[in-house]
């Protein structure tokens, strides 16, 4: 069965790319080699080395994985979403006085 193609668009390539570099940093400032990171979180040299450059093909779990492997996991699920609050917000009812 051949996977259906992503409609991945420039913001998303963008952000992976730059996730994969810091995640390639992390590494090299650590000192620790493709097959060791690899290794630790239970993939290949190969999706590693796609992980580092941002490929959008690569699973999220394998990204978690690589980044709980260099130390680097904590507060990936904690995201600020402004707007959304903001949404909220405003669509929360007028509080209504009963009348006696």
């Amino acid at each position: 069965m051949v996977a259906p193609t992503l409609n991945v668009t420039p913001a998303v390539k963008r952000e992976l790319r730059t996730l994969g570099a810091g995640l390639k940093k992390a590494r090299i400032l650590r000192k620790l080699s493709m097959e060791l990171v690899a290794e630790r979180a239970g993939s290949t040299r190969s999706t590693l080395y796609r992980i580092e450059k941002g490929d959008p093909n690569v699973r999220i779990g394998a990204y978690l994985l690589v980044m709980q492997a260099l130390g680097v996991l904590k507060g990936i699920g904690e995201f600020n979403d402004e707007l959304g609050e903001r949404l909220a917000t405003e669509q929360l009812p007028k509080r209504v006085r009963q009348r006696d």
